[in-house]
């Protein structure tokens, strides 16, 4: 039975991949009326390329009989010519232009959907991924998808009306003659076949070489500070080194075949013009062909091996555009394990009741992290989670925002299961700290206003009084530019309680009914923790709070204090009556020494 599932699994994935350039075809079809455009100038074009020989034919048998109207009739046909190149300019633009114009609307597209659909998707996601192989997906592989739409498509269509209008008309001109042309078909014929099949997964292999290549040095850049911390320049270069040399060996693998292909290619269809040079004289000298049909004839020939010797290319970009569009539509067609609600609740209405009900979660099946938690916090009430590290209070928080759904059990706003609300709804209702402070490059004061529901429009009056409460507004006016500072990629030019600062600053100003801090004094000292302290007391007054804290003494005065242990809630209480049970939370408050 599973092998039955399994080749069906297998089946279906040979089918997806069979017709993508048919989904491909369904998702150009905002950009048909450029493509029409393009069409167009490709008709143009290959008109007057079939249109050639036949006035050089004319013009030969016009000066073979010495016709009294040669002079008269070689000006018309020079001005038909003048006419046909004139035509042929126009179709070039009408094809180069428009069918760049379609290939670079759908690339601007599929780069927006595969950036929305990964920024939806749930932190599960990702454990397995790297930034910069998702990054590689967005920008190199769709620009891959560019050369099949603007240059192979085209091609291909170009060459077709080459090849059936040439073939169509060297039988009109010879029939016999035109059966030799068809001799070295065959050959060319098994040379493309084996290339389009044998070659390709050396592209494919080439592409994820270059995936590698872009996540290792995304990982590299990312964690420059720590490279020179430790010193270790040298072998993070080395790292980057060997990735390129891999794609470089991988790409150069791929490339190899087609430039021995090609050639093959050429030559062999070489061969047939030279068998059609040769029987054309002979058959000219025995008087069964004329000499203009000859010199048109070869011509027409040229016409019609020309696409023959370009299918190779076109098959080359199809292969390389055909892996970027499976490693775009394998995102695509991932379905991410957390479903949208359906229910929409304006913050303004929500009491911020929140109750965790028999809830289990683990991020592996065989090592629970959460077993049947259940509790209840009123609104405007605070919640501390204390607890070991590792326990589960963050996994809490991260639950109660669906980063991640629970594996059982559930978890209520209001009475309401946060599945049945929308996902943009549920997280409107909070302000959160994370435990990893992540700035953006870019003003203090737009790092601010981030959370804000005005965003870029948040008044600096408004942005000034959340740094004021979150204790960062002495800091940020000590620097030259005040609030207009820019604070360098992941914040590098502050300092972690300067970051933590802004962060707090960044959810005062978002100002929602329920309030997550995720240790959201870690990165402070005592004195500015002190400071911080005051200030969220003030701001946690009317909303429910959840608390995640390793320092103890940021929690004592919470409404109910919950100690994790053993994948469970252990212990509950205030701090007093914590205290007085002598347990676990007494426990650590005195290896605390608070």
């Amino acid at each position: 039975m599973e092998n039955e599932k399994k080749a069906e699994g297998n089946a279906d994935g040979v089918i997806k991949k069979v017709f993508r350039p048919f989904r491909l075809l369904k998702e150009l079809k905002p950009y048909y009326g450029f493509m029409l455009l393009a069409f167009a100038g490709m008709l143009f074009l290959g008109a007057a390329q079939l249109a050639v020989p036949y006035i050089t034919r004319t013009l030969l048998n016009l000066i073979s009989v010495q016709s009294p109207e040669l002079p008269t009739e070689a000006v018309k046909l020079g001005c038909v010519l003048l006419g046909l190149y004139f035509l042929a300019a126009l179709g070039q633009f009408l094809r180069s232009y428009f069918a760049h114009v379609a290939a670079w609307g759908y690339i601007d597209r599929i780069r927006i959907r595969l950036y929305a659909h990964i920024q939806g998707m749930s932190l599960r996601y990702f454990h397995d991924k790297q930034t910069g192989q998702l990054l590689s997906r967005i920008t190199a592989d769709t620009a891959n998808i560019e050369p099949l739409i603007a240059h192979a498509l085209p091609d291909f269509i170009v060459n077709g009306i080459m090849f059936f209008g040439s073939a169509i008309l060297i039988f009109t001109i010879n029939a016999k003659l035109a059966a030799l042309t068809l001799a070295t078909l065959p050959v060319t014929a098994v040379l493309v076949f084996l290339y389009a099949t044998k070659f390709r997964p050396r592209f494919k292999k080439a592409h994820a070489m270059m995936g590698d290549l872009n996540a290792n040095i995304q990982d590299k850049l990312s964690g420059v500070r720590e490279i020179t911390s430790f010193n270790k320049q040298e072998d993070c270069y080395g790292s980057v080194r060997d990735s390129s040399k891999k794609h470089y060996e991988g790409i150069m693998s791929a490339l190899k075949a087609s430039a021995v292909m090609n050639p093959l290619i050429l030559f062999n269809n070489n061969i047939g013009l030279v068998i059609v040079l040769i029987a054309g004289g002979i058959m000219a000298a025995t008087g069964e062909i004329g000499a203009a049909d000859v010199v048109a004839f070869i011509l027409y020939v040229s016409n019609f091996y020309q696409p023959v010797i370009s299918l190779a290319q076109i098959i080359e970009q199809y292969n390389t555009a055909s892996t970027a569009l499976e490693r775009c539509y394998e995102i695509l067609d991932t379905e991410d394990t957390i479903k949208d609600g359906e229910l929409e609740i304006p913050a303004a209405s929500v009491k911020g009741q929140i109750e965790f009900r028999d809830v289990t979660f683990s991020y592996n099946k065989d090592e629970p992290v959460l077993r049947n938690v259940s509790i209840k916090v009123e609104p405007g009430k605070t919640l501390a989670l204390v607890g070991p590290t590792g326990i589960g209070k963050t996994t809490m928080v991260n639950l109660l925002s669906r980063f991640y759904d629970v594996d059982s059990g559930s978890i209520l706003i209001d009475g309401i299961d946060t599945k049945e609300l929308k996902l943009s709804s549920l997280r409107n209702q909070m302000s959160t700290v994370l435990q990893d402070v992540f700035l953006f490059h870019g003003t203090i004061a737009e790092n601010i206003a981030f959370g804000s529901p005005e965003g870029v429009n948040t008044p600096m009056s408004k942005i000034i009084e959340a740094a004021k409460l979150a204790n960062a507004d002495e800091f940020i006016n000590e620097f030259e530019k005040g609030y207009d500072t820019i604070v360098g990629e992941r914040g590098m030019t502050l300092s972690g309680g300067q970051k933590q600062r802004i962060s707090i600053a960044r959810a005062i100003l978002r100002d929602m009914p329920i309030l997550v801090l995720d240790e959201a004094t870690a990165a402070v000292d005592t004195k500015t923790e002190r400071l911080i302290r005051d200030a969220l007391e003030r701001l946690c007054e009317g909303k429910t709070t959840i608390i995640v804290a390793h320092r103890l003494s940021t929690v004592r005065h919470a409404d109910c204090i919950a100690v994790l242990g053993d994948h469970c809630i252990a212990e509950t209480g205030t701090h007093e009556e914590l205290m007085e049970k002598k347990g676990r939370y007494y426990s650590l408050v005195t290896e605390e020494g608070m």
